[in-house]
């Protein structure tokens, strides 16, 4: 459960420091937020069915080539965005590639550290928002969709935006030479930003 609650913090992390100039490690989230207002980009937004609108940078689509003797491929999607206070409102699942590629899908959101995750970071740390459903429909580097939960506070919302992909592989499927497994069940990933791979080219119409 430790390691759950760590990797969902590094996920926040991530998500926060994608909406402005921090850095952040798992430990320090709450320091992140103080009473400041912050440059918001509107690539993204995000807008509550009370009326708040939180907007950021594209959302990232991290697609993974599967291991050898090790996990499937997988693709990560991160919703990254904040409100004119700094306050983040954040999204992070993860889906299987067969799933990504069919263009509209739904993800259960826990209100633990599994599944898939909305959270509201303000001065006072990261607040996992759940249980509910987020249902995105994506085509052409745009996302549109929904989510409902049993928060009172975040009860629904409209997210609409651009996304971009990303696709990681191993250095030899790039003809490049092998980095190996750097421990077990732990290998390193290019990112191949040309898609020019055979499992890239499979996400390059997104």
């Amino acid at each position: 459960m430790k390691d759950e609650k760590n990797r969902f913090l590094l996920r926040v992390c991530a998500a926060f420091v994608a909406t402005s100039s921090a850095a952040c490690s798992v430990g320090d989230v709450s320091d992140l937020f103080a009473f400041r207002s912050t440059v918001v980009n509107e690539d993204l937004t995000i807008r509550t069915a009370d009326g708040r609108i939180f907007r950021g940078d594209p959302a990232s689509i991290e697609v993974r080539a599967p291991l050898p003797d090790g996990p499937s491929a997988t693709a990560s999607v991160t919703l990254s965005t904040a409100d004119r206070r700094g306050y983040g409102l954040s999204v992070a699942f993860d889906i299987s590639t067969e799933t990504l590629l069919e263009g509209t899908f739904s993800v259960a959101l826990s209100d633990g550290y599994g599944g898939g995750t909305l959270a509201h970071l303000s001065q006072s740390g990261a607040r996992i928002i759940g249980p509910g459903t987020i249902s995105l429909r994506t085509s052409s580097g745009k996302l549109n969709g929904q989510f409902e939960t049993s928060d009172e506070a975040f009860a629904a919302g409209t997210i609409e935006g651009r996304y971009e992909v990303v696709c990681l592989v191993l250095p030899e499927m790039l003809d490049m030479p092998p980095n190996g497994e750097t421990s077990q069940g732990t290998w390193i990933l290019v990112e191949d930003e040309a898609k020019a791979s055979k499992f890239c080219q499979t996400f390059a119409g997104l």
